[in-house]
């Protein structure tokens, strides 16, 4: 069923704020130039302002995610959950499933797909918890703790700008999707500073999907134009980069034209059943047997180690497992989340909140825990049976090495494998490019009703924009450590705001007698 919204109700002309959109290319265009200028200067700073907010604010990065799942619950199950957008009398316009479908391709990103295959041979190689290196007690909680990380904890996070963005524009019907804008209506409108943090604020957002989309960008480019030179016998080139990224980038600007109905959700079914084929091939192909059970027990040693996973700040014995990777993982959500905030509240209609939460933590977990489970069993039985030394592979040549040699060890052979792949990672890439478009393009609008989409001319500019970010990258072969630092710093002022939405709807649904 397709989601049925009208770009332009009434030929209503639609509004810009053209300073949400100038100011942020400028910014782009000026850390563009800085990047490639000084590449390593650049790479360092980052690093270092990256360190130390990291060093200071950790405890709490790393404590709100199993607070927020609280919190969501309570808004679920009490009788806020049973608040219907758009009424009492609304109706979805679409079905759970594609619902979920959709927030999990425009959501998750590359990055996903990607450390599915490989994140499990970093703590099988530098474990938590003081485990040895390359023990079997690391490789079993290797798994269990890429489930930690891409589960339901960093689906809940997505629920802090949610919640407030969801009852805010459908509840007390304020239909603006800027971020900046909700906040000075929490505010009040007539406080002295209120205009200026509303600029501000609605800035901050749009950089905060910007930086978000580099992470997923920066890993998912290089693997796909690495998977050409390994098919093709193309050398590995800026050009092919190049190629690759512009390829993407008609492809979503295509997607976005075409609006939600028939480009977004029509590029996420596609995305999620290739996704299907993919897994089920590596699935039956492999060690069937060892991938189900792998499954079954990393998420029995996730859940049972849920609450130590979520608070393992190590400052005893300092290994620095959180600082490295949880706080990045978290950082990474915090970054979609401004990305996916608008796209839930403009699918929402006629949910209920239960609906919306439980939707979107365990539907999009559950998606997660299918993608990580059966990618990193597979790579794992690789290693243990000796067939392929992941890890080492990982360590010495780097993730696209890493991959290729897994997929080349499964039924495909290395040349289907690698096309396969690369094919779902220009999928997932194209998904999460389209619905951060339509994020930008709609925080962007003054004000925009429930059945109304942005143009496509101003969601197009976007995808123009949004195409100059990997080019970059690529040009000044960004590495994870450089991604990990970007991350980290966009994801605490997304958060502060959030929290203060948050404790401000909170009070509204008191009010309304919620």
């Amino acid at each position: 069923m397709e989601v049925k919204l009208n770009t332009n109700p009434n030929n209503k002309k639609q509004k810009y704020d053209k300073t949400l959109i100038i100011i942020p290319l400028l910014l782009v265009a000026i850390a563009s130039v800085f990047f490639l200028v000084y590449p390593e200067k650049s790479a360092s700073v980052l690093n270092n302002v990256s360190n130390y907010f990291v060093s200071k604010t950790g405890w709490l990065f790393m404590s709100f995610p199993p607070v927020m799942l609280l919190i969501s619950m309570y808004w679920a199950f009490s009788k806020r959950g049973n608040i219907r957008m758009g009424g009492d009398n609304a109706k979805a316009p679409i079905s759970m499933w594609t619902y979920i479908i959709i927030l999990f391709s425009a959501g998750m990103g590359a990055g996903s797909v990607v450390f599915s295959m490989v994140e499990w041979a970093y703590y099988y190689s530098a474990p938590p918890f003081g485990m040895e290196a390359f023990s079997l007690a690391a490789a079993e909680m290797s798994t269990a703790y890429n489930m930690f990380h891409w589960g339901i904890s960093i689906a809940t996070l997505n629920m802090l700008l949610a919640i407030p963005f969801c009852y805010c524009y459908y509840i007390r019907k304020h239909n603006t999707l800027r971020l900046g804008d909700m906040c000075g209506i929490m505010i009040g409108e007539d406080k002295k500073y209120s205009k200026v943090l509303v600029k501000v604020i609605n800035l901050i957002f749009i950089i905060a999907v910007l930086g978000s989309l580099s992470t997923t960008l920066g890993l998912g480019i290089p693997h796909i134009s690495r998977s050409l030179s390994i098919v093709f016998g193309f050398p590995e080139s800026s050009l092919i980069n190049i190629a690759v990224i512009l390829f993407i980038a008609v492809l979503f600007s295509f997607s976005s034209y075409l609006g939600i109905s028939k480009g977004l959700q029509k590029l996420s079914e596609i995305n999620v059943y290739w996704g299907f084929i993919f897994l089920a091939i590596i699935l039956f192909g492999g060690s069937t047997i060892f991938i189900l059970d792998n499954m079954a027990n990393a998420i029995g040693l996730m859940l049972q180690n849920y609450i130590r996973m979520s608070f393992n700040l190590d400052p005893v014995f300092g290994g620095g497992f959180a600082q490295d990777w949880t706080i990045f993982f978290i950082c990474y959500a915090w970054g979609f989340v401004a990305m996916t905030s608008v796209v839930i509240v403009k699918l929402s209609y006629g949910r209920t909140f239960r609906e919306m939460i439980l939707g979107n933590i365990f539907g999009v977990a559950a998606g997660l825990f299918v993608l990580m489970g059966i990618n990193g069993s597979n790579a794992l039985s690789l290693q243990l049976e000796g067939k392929f030394d992941v890890a080492g592979t990982l360590a010495s040549e780097g993730i696209q090495s890493a991959i290729v040699g897994i997929l080349g060890q499964t039924v495909m052979g290395t040349v289907v494998g690698v096309i396969a792949f690369a094919i779902m990672l220009v999928l997932f890439i194209a998904t999460t490019m389209d619905g951060a478009s339509l994020t930008l393009a709609s925080a962007t609008i003054d004000k925009i009703d429930v059945q109304e989409e942005p143009s496509p001319v101003m969601r197009l500019v976007w995808c123009v924009i949004l195409s100059v970010i990997p080019l970059t990258l690529t040009a000044v072969g960004a590495g994870l450590g450089t991604l990990q630092s970007l991350v980290n710093l966009i994801g605490w002022p997304i958060m502060i705001i959030g929290i203060f939405m948050l404790i401000k709807t909170g009070k509204w649904a008191k009010e309304d007698g919620y």
